[in-house]
């Protein structure tokens, strides 16, 4: 993960430093709206390297066959799947809840306007201190997840 990727774009906000760090797979990873669920905290993990973070498909007796969970250390997290295409931002808000108070994951605002969307991991202590620091510019350019708004399918309130 290269922090100062982070720390340029929230210091310049230059179309140069965001494109360098949207192209950087070791500090981004990419979530598609047709993505299975389950790989979703996998992406996650190539980012964190934390070797405790995984996704599970579990075969269920239901009609849809299956559930999704995600796994951080102890804490596995049951993703309240809707079956439909709203379920990558509900398996985005799992992960999160998975992660916390360790982590957490936050969609890149400059990759908006496509099917196939940024987010970045950080630690949450990481977080926090760019708050301090940048202030309003961190929530410029990082949106926290939440239940409202729907990455996916819902228009952001941006």
């Amino acid at each position: 993960m290269d922090i100062g990727k982070v720390v340029a774009v929230l210091e310049t906000h230059s179309k140069t430093a965001i494109a360098a760090l949207l192209d950087d797979d070791a500090t981004v990873f990419w979530i598609d709206w047709r993505q299975e669920d389950e790989t979703i905290p996998e992406s996650c993990e190539l980012v964190l390297q934390t070797g405790f973070l995984t996704g599970e498909l579990v075969k269920v007796e239901s009609e849809q066959g299956y559930e999704v969970y995600v796994r951080y250390r102890d804490k596995r997290v049951m993703v309240p799947l809707s079956y439909s295409g709203s379920d990558r931002h509900i398996t985005l808000c799992a992960l999160n809840r998975a992660l916390d108070p360790v982590f957490e994951v936050r969609f890149c605002i400059d990759s908006n306007g496509g099917d196939t969307l940024a987010f970045l991991p950080l630690a949450c202590a990481q977080w926090a201190a760019f708050e301090q620091r940048y202030g309003e510019a961190v929530g410029k350019r990082f949106y926290r997840l939440t239940e409202r708004y729907n990455l996916f399918t819902d228009p952001l309130p941006l």
